[in-house]
């Protein structure tokens, strides 16, 4: 079993690289530092899985798709891939900075879409294998100070409906990862209360075993995905007024 993590230096994509030793045979390491991929390769051991690590930058397509390229050649099979790159930093509704923007849906939307599109076509080749992104809980509705967040976020989880059923077509199976508040190096970002907020190891036990039963929607804590889904269906006054009231510390 061939296992591609991208974005596995930080957060989730580190704690959840950790799941997968001795659980396949090639686990397969992406992110943007080298150094911090080396260390990896030092700091994981396994005695079943080959530790792979290739540098690569989400936001630059050449790169990303090179990279992607010399994967599939050198593995062949891919089972699984779970893209874990993300972007976040609060801002001011007034404020707009559109470098800002542009670089959160660079790494969340985009970034993603450069690493699908060699993976995409490899996995109908070979039909078969796995692909998991992980969303966010803000990509179900606006939320303050998250317009450049939730929008890219909520375009992942649109995009992962449109691919589905031709996904299931070619035997692929798909799961986008919904988590609310997890303690990462984005979060500390936040100077607000964050209700129910996971240690990202505690998140990555989740995720294994939503993707180990390959779960189309892998959204959690139970506590925030009821309220979310909630909110989600409520016409869109009453969505409002919530949301000012559950927010007004923002």
């Amino acid at each position: 079993m061939n296992i591609i993590i991208i974005g596995a230096t930080f957060g989730i994509g580190y704690e959840l690289s950790k799941k997968y030793l001795d659980q396949c045979d090639n686990l397969i390491l992406l992110a943007r530092t080298q150094e911090k991929l080396q260390n990896l390769k030092l700091e994981f051991n396994s005695n079943r899985t080959k530790i792979s690590t290739f540098s690569l930058d989400v936001t630059d397509k050449e790169n990303c798709q090179r990279i992607l390229r010399e994967i599939v050649k050198e593995f062949k099979t891919i089972d699984l891939t779970v893209y874990c790159s993300g972007y976040y930093e609060p801002h001011d509704t007034f404020d707009i900075k559109l470098e800002l923007f542009e670089k959160t849906f660079a790494v969340n939307f985009f970034g993603m879409v450069n690493c699908f599109s060699i993976l995409l076509p490899h996995l109908k080749s070979q039909n078969s294998g796995h692909l998991a992104a992980i969303s966010s809980l803000a990509g179900f509705g606006g939320l303050p100070n998250s317009s450049s967040y939730g929008p890219s976020k909520a375009a992942m989880i649109n995009y992962f409906e449109s691919i589905k059923i031709d996904c299931d077509k070619n035997n692929i199976y798909l799961s986008i990862i919904n988590p609310g508040f997890v303690k990462s190096r984005l979060t500390d970002k936040n100077t607000f209360d964050m209700p129910f907020i996971m240690e990202a190891d505690k998140a990555a036990e989740v995720i294994f075993e939503g993707l180990m039963q390959k779960k189309y929607d892998i959204t959690f804590p139970f506590q925030m995905k009821f309220l979310f889904k909630f909110l989600k269906i409520l016409p869109r006054p009453i969505y409002f007024l919530l949301v000012k009231i559950l927010t007004k510390n923002i």
